[in-house]
């Protein structure tokens, strides 16, 4: 199992170097540098029912402690989101936002995360799945809380924000006795090289469907740029895909 846990971390590692996360290094009005956030509401809805199943699924009823825990711990983290997203963009997220166009993939990358936990599999494995969205959160929400005390050191920007903010990153923190157990439970477990070969495969499938979302974020928000206005006639053009909140 430490091959594993190893690989999570390696997997980290390199998702820390997505160029979606440049975006918070540019210094910018926080509002600009925030504007994927309302593409993000579908997966926050989604994590609730990731944790919920993939507690519900575990036999071992020692282990099945943990992940009501967790579950426990995670719980009303979404109603933080929305409530920043409204005070970014000036108004809330109605229901039919996250099923446009412009969100379909953060759709994607939430099915195949909401389909690893409705896999058959040992409960070793939904414990690295609960490593693997963790390991995920850790990079993204230490720099979107950095990105918010840095505009909030500098006087640019007064909003008063959960989600995105050390107050989401303090409650982050609390889940570290609950990741230490369970990593003492798992470097003490020896694995098959078939199970171990599964759970490394499926950390991929976890860390790509993440990649996915936030390429699409990158390449989108090129797309959709405003472009220069020409000064001959206007000619229609098909219509372009929107950012939400961009």
């Amino acid at each position: 199992m430490k091959a594993v846990l190893q690989h999570i971390s390696d997997c980290q590692a390199r998702f820390a170097e997505h160029r979606f996360f440049d975006e918070f290094r540019q210094e910018r009005p926080l509002e600009q540098a925030l504007a994927f956030a309302p593409r993000l509401a579908f997966w926050v809805m989604c994590f609730q029912d990731v944790l919920r199943l993939n507690a519900q699924r575990v036999q071992d009823p020692e282990l099945a402690m943990l992940m009501l825990r967790h579950r426990s711990e995670e719980r009303d983290h979404d109603n933080w989101f929305f409530e920043d997203v409204a005070t970014l963009t000036g108004a809330p997220l109605t229901v039919h936002t996250p099923w446009s166009r412009a969100h379909e993939s953060t759709r994607d990358a939430s099915f195949a995360l909401v389909a690893e936990v409705l896999r058959p599999m040992d409960d070793r494995l939904r414990m690295v799945l609960v490593l693997g969205l963790e390991a995920t959160s850790h990079v993204f929400f230490t720099r979107a809380s950095n990105l918010a005390k840095a505009a909030a050191a500098g006087s640019e920007s007064k909003l008063k924000l959960k989600y995105f903010s050390d107050h989401h990153m303090e409650a982050e923190e609390q889940h570290e006795v609950f990741e230490e157990q369970m990593e003492a439970y798992l470097r003490g477990i020896e694995l098959t090289p078939a199970l171990r070969e599964e759970a490394c495969q499926m950390v991929d499938r976890i860390f790509a469907a993440f990649e996915a979302m936030f390429e699409a974020m990158c390449s989108e928000q090129k797309v959709t740029a405003p472009r220069p206005e020409r000064r001959s006639r206007p000619v229609a053009q098909p219509r372009a895909q929107a950012v939400v909140g961009a």
